[in-house]
């Protein structure tokens, strides 16, 4: 199985579109992708995503899945100066460096901010999304310990090539 996750194009965040460079990134990642074997297509429901993809999607003739989990990780966490809501990883490094926390893959989301920002509901509404696509393509369940979450899959023998724009 291979899985291509791709970045919308240059965004217009005002307008949740593209800017014209955007639209030109869009263009030529539809002619890369023209000629590329894919079984599925799936966006987020943000506009630039959508419009991405959109390039792509006429050249081949086919349609994507909206998934609302594709869209940007929502878990702002208060900073740590101001305590103003803020992204998870727009923090200065001096402040969550300082942390040991962070650097522990089964502890990182047991810090203050990460708990104020529901950081792990918010990583495993993400999982999730991926475990049901994964099921989807006749992926059955192992344990691997990822994170704080198990995250369980066997690997079936037939592969299938989703592509995620």
């Amino acid at each position: 199985m291979k899985l291509l996750f791709i970045r919308h194009g240059d965004p217009d965040y005002e307008k949740d579109s593209l800017t014209e460079k955007g639209w030109h990134e869009a263009e030529l990642l539809g002619q890369r992708m023209a000629n590329t074997p894919v079984t599925a297509f799936y966006v987020s429901p943000l506009g630039r995503a959508k419009d991405t993809a959109s390039k792509t999607l006429q050249k081949v003739g086919r349609d994507a899945t909206e998934l609302a989990w594709l869209r940007e990780f929502h878990a702002p966490i208060p900073d740590f100066h101001t305590g103003e809501p803020r992204i998870a990883w727009d923090q200065l490094p001096a402040d969550w460096t300082a942390e040991p926390k962070y650097y522990d893959k089964t502890r990182w989301s047991e810090t203050l901010p990460m708990l104020q920002g529901h950081v792990i509901d918010e990583a495993k509404r993400v999982w999730n999304g991926l475990d049901e696509i994964l099921t989807q393509h006749g992926y059955e369940p192992f344990t691997v310990q990822f994170s704080q979450t198990k995250r369980r899959w066997r690997f079936s023998a037939t592969l299938v090539s989703p592509v995620s724009c």
